[in-house]
C-alpha cells in the first residue's frame, strides 16, 4: 500500500454533493439531523480508513497523519496530543494479554456560517447595564458571553451586567444551528458595548471639560491617563436622560468585521481505552480534546462544551443504536428507556484543551468536539484488539467477532 503524498489533491478523487452519492429509499422515518449533521459519522469511516491503512502499510497512524495534515494548527495539536496521551507508550496493534489497550485518533473542523445578529448595550442611571440581543440560550453558555463581552468591551465589573436575551421585542438574533450563535452575536455585542462606551464618556468629557479621547472607561473607573475621573456608578447618575444606548450590529454584508478577529474551530482528539478479549467489552480509559474556538470569552463553560461533544461522541460510538423492525420499519427501542448512552459509569477521564494560539475572534464551538471521538474510538479499538470494526455502535458481539477474524 502507497501512502498518500502531502501534495495528493483528494478532491479530484472523491465526489461531493448531488452527483457524489444517492439516497436509500427504506420503508422508515427520513433520516433527522445529529449534532454535527454527517460529520461524526463521515469522521468515523475515514479515520479507520486511515488506521487500517497505516496497519497494511506498517506505518505508524501518528506519522501518516502528520504527513497528510496539511494545517498547521492541527500538526501542533496531534504533536501536543501524542505527548499528553502518551502516544510512545502504544504497542503494537492486538499485543498485550486478555485485557488489552490501545490509543486512536481524530481530528476535526467546522466553518463560520455568517448570519445577522444586532444587539444593544443600555447604560441605566443606576449604574446598571444590560446586554440585549434577540438570539436564545439552549444551555450553551450564550448568555455568560453575552454578559462578559459587554463587560470587558464596556470596562465595567460583570456584577453590574444583566442580560436580555430570547425575545422577539430584542435586536434580532441568529438560531443556534450550525454552532452559528456566539460567533456572530459576539462581533455585534463587542460592538454595541464600545458604542455604548463612547457615549458615556462623551457625557462625562462635557462634565469635566476634558475631550472625550483623552478618557477611558476601565474596571468600573473613569480614567484620564491612568488617573480616577469618577466611577462609573457616578458618571451614569449624572447622565442627562434615564439610559444610554450603545448598538452594534453584524451581517453577511460586513456590519462590524472589526471585531471578527481571527480563529478557527480545529481540533484534535486522542482516546485511550482497554478491551476485554474474553466478553468483547471497551472501557474508554480516557480522551484528550483539544479545541479551537477562537478567543475563549468563557474558560468554565468552553470546557463544558468540550467535554459534552465528547460524551455525546462517545455515547454515538459505544451505545446509541436506531433498531428497526424489518418488515415495518417501526424503531424498536423508541424511548429514552431503551435507547442506550453513555452512564456513570462509562464516564472515563476527559481532558479539554483550549487552543488559544492565533486566536482572537469568537469561533464555533458547540459541534466540533463531537466530531472526532467515534472515529478516534473505532481507532483506539483497531490498535486494542487488531483488527477493525466498521459498524457503530461498537458493540462487545462485533468486538469478539473482530478479535476473532484478527486471529483467523
Amino acid at each position: 500500500v502507497t501512502c498518500p503524498s502531502p501534495e495528493y489533491d483528494y478532491s479530484e478523487r472523491i465526489q461531493k454533493g448531488r452527483g457524489g452519492h444517492q439516497n436509500v429509499q427504506l420503508n422508515a422515518g427520513s433520516p433527522r439531523p445529529f449534532r454535527a449533521p454527517g460529520r461524526p459519522q463521515g469522521t468515523f469511516a475515514e479515520e479507520l480508513m486511515i488506521d487500517e491503512i497505516a496497519a497494511i502499510s506498517g506505518t505508524d497512524p501518528l506519522a501518516m497523519r502528520l504527513r497528510m495534515e496539511k494545517s498547521e494548527a492541527r500538526k501542533e495539536m496531534l504533536e501536543l496530543g501524542a505527548k499528553l496521551i502518551d502516544w510512545k507508550s502504544r504497542g503494537e496493534n492486538g499485543s498485550g494479554g486478555m485485557i488489552k489497550r490501545g490509543i486512536g485518533i481524530g481530528a476535526t473542523s467546522w466553518p463560520r456560517f455568517p448570519a445577522r445578529a444586532d444587539a444593544e448595550v443600555v447604560i441605566y442611571r443606576d449604574g446598571s447595564v444590560e446586554a440585549r440581543t434577540g438570539t436564545q440560550d439552549i444551555g450553551t453558555g450564550m448568555r455568560t458571553v453575552a454578559g462578559v463581552l459587554t463587560a470587558d468591551h464596556l470596562g465595567v465589573p460583570l456584577s453590574v451586567v444583566n442580560v436580555a436575551i430570547g425575545k422577539s421585542t430584542l435586536p434580532t438574533g441568529p438560531g443556534s444551528g450550525g454552532s452559528m450563535t456566539s460567533h456572530n452575536v459576539s462581533p455585534a455585542m463587542i460592538a454595541a458595548a464600545e458604542d455604548a462606551k463612547a457615549k458615556i464618556l462623551d457625557v462625562v468629557a462635557d462634565l469635566v471639560n476634558l475631550p472625550a479621547r483623552d478618557l477611558d472607561l476601565y474596571d468600573g473607573q473613569i480614567l484620564q491617563q491612568g488617573e480616577p475621573v469618577m466611577t462609573f456608578a457616578e458618571a451614569c447618575a449624572k447622565l442627562p436622560r434615564e439610559q444610554i444606548t450603545g448598538r452594534g450590529e453584524f451581517s453577511r454584508q460586513g456590519g462590524a468585521q472589526q471585531h471578527v478577529g481571527e480563529g478557527h474551530s480545529e481540533g484534535v482528539q486522542f482516546v485511550d481505552l482497554s478491551v476485554d478479549t474474553e466478553t468483547g467489552v471497551i472501557s474508554v480509559n480516557r480522551v484528550v480534546a483539544i479545541q479551537a474556538c477562537g478567543r475563549v470569552v468563557c474558560r468554565k463553560t468552553a470546557e463544558s462544551q468540550i467535554i459534552g461533544g465528547v460524551i455525546q461522541g462517545l455515547s454515538y460510538a459505544l451505545f446509541e443504536n436506531k433498531i428497526l423492525d424489518p418488515n415495518t420499519g417501526s424503531m424498536v427501542n423508541a424511548n429514552l428507556e431503551q435507547y442506550k448512552v453513555l452512564g456513570t459509569n462509562d464516564m472515563p477521564l476527559i481532558e479539554p484543551v483550549l487552543w488559544t494560539k492565533g486566536q482572537t475572534g469568537v469561533r464555533s464551538l458547540g459541534e466540533p468536539p463531537t466530531i472526532p471521538t467515534a472515529g478516534a474510538t473505532a481507532c483506539a479499538l483497531l490498535s486494542a484488539i487488531g483488527g477493525p470494526v466498521r459498524h457503530l455502535p461498537l458493540t462487545p458481539d462485533k468486538v469478539l467477532q473482530a478479535i476473532e477474524e484478527a486471529q483467523a
